[in-house]
């Protein structure tokens, strides 16, 4: 049984650019009709010497698509927030943000790229761009980078962090209050809370994943990510947070509810409380804090449009 029609086309263009001999084409067409995409490109690498380069070449030919250096690309996080880095791993894209009323991305392995580029388009909810690039590129931009942080306003805490916790595990107690020179975690978790009261966020989202925590805010309805820290980081920043709460931090299984008054946590002039959600997920417990600015949330009656 012959490899699939997809397949077959990729490598008639090899052997169409004079880098894979007639007779070596048809023997990998007419004799590996199991192969995926992948395991092909790995055989043409080891067995049959051909290039990255000429891989690249043939697939831009094979499936219509303009190559992409995403070697030297300056990633554009804003882009992540329509495509989260966990879908992005799983089909190996990277998301290049809008041109106009198109979403770019550049795709690592074309093999199912139609799937891909309707998954993209429901996501987006936008006509799709891509372009094509070495899967070798693609992936590494996809990895969370704990320095990420510094754009966000987090560079300090986290340089801390990371200090902090290459060695040992962050502790604390419920007597810690909130100061500049206090440890990472609760400088961090106070961090969280002014960049999100001051970005206009109604809620702040912490989500364990498999291989990192994500902290995301909303912001007029629409959820985006902030910032990603390492799991070992995320239990801390979770425990700090309950401690804030007063809720039970020994307790990882069941849902918690509590409030955090903030200004007991820092020395800003913030009167701003916080409704304490806690709830065990797929990759370890979760949080949500809907942020209550108590300057705001009551209007005398004249001010809602009742008569004396």
């Amino acid at each position: 049984m012959a490899l699939p029609a997809i397949l077959a086309n990729f490598i008639n263009k090899l052997n169409g650019l004079g880098f894979l001999p007639r007779e070596q084409a048809n023997l990998l067409i007419n004799t590996q009709a199991d192969l995926s995409g992948e395991a092909l490109e790995k055989i043409l690498l080891e067995e049959h010497k051909i290039s990255e380069f000429q891989i690249l070449a043939a697939k831009s030919l094979a499936f219509g698509l303009q190559p992409f250096n995403a070697k030297g690309y300056k990633v554009n996080e804003q882009a992540f927030d329509k495509l989260d880095r966990e879908f992005c791993k799983q089909h190996k894209i990277l998301p290049l943000g809008y041109v106009g009323n198109n979403f770019g991305v550049a795709v690592g392995s074309p093999f199912t790229l139609n799937s891909v580029l309707e998954a993209v388009a429901t996501k987006t909810k936008a006509r799709v761009i891509a372009v094509l690039a070495q899967e070798k590129d693609v992936l590494p931009h996809l990895e969370i980078k704990i320095s990420q942080a510094e754009s966000a306003g987090f560079g300090d805490v986290m340089a801390n962090i990371n200090e902090a916790f290459a060695d040992s595990d962050i502790s604390f107690s419920a007597e810690d209050k909130l100061e500049e020179e206090s440890a990472p975690v609760i400088q961090l978790s106070g961090r969280i809370i002014e960049d999100a009261f001051f970005s206009g966020a109604s809620d702040i989202h912490i989500e364990p994943m498999e291989k990192q925590t994500r902290i995301r805010i909303r912001v007029d309805g629409n959820l985006s990510e902030k910032l990603s820290i390492p799991n070992k980081v995320g239990q801390a920043l979770l425990a700090r947070l309950k401690v804030m709460a007063n809720l039970d931090i020994s307790e990882r299984r069941l849902p918690q509810d509590g409030r955090i008054v903030f200004k007991q946590f820092t020395k800003k002039n913030l009167d701003i409380d916080l409704r304490v959600s806690t709830a065990p997920l797929n990759h370890g417990e979760g949080c949500v804090m809907r942020i209550l600015d108590k300057t705001k949330s009551t209007l005398p009656l004249p001010a809602l449009g009742y008569s004396a």
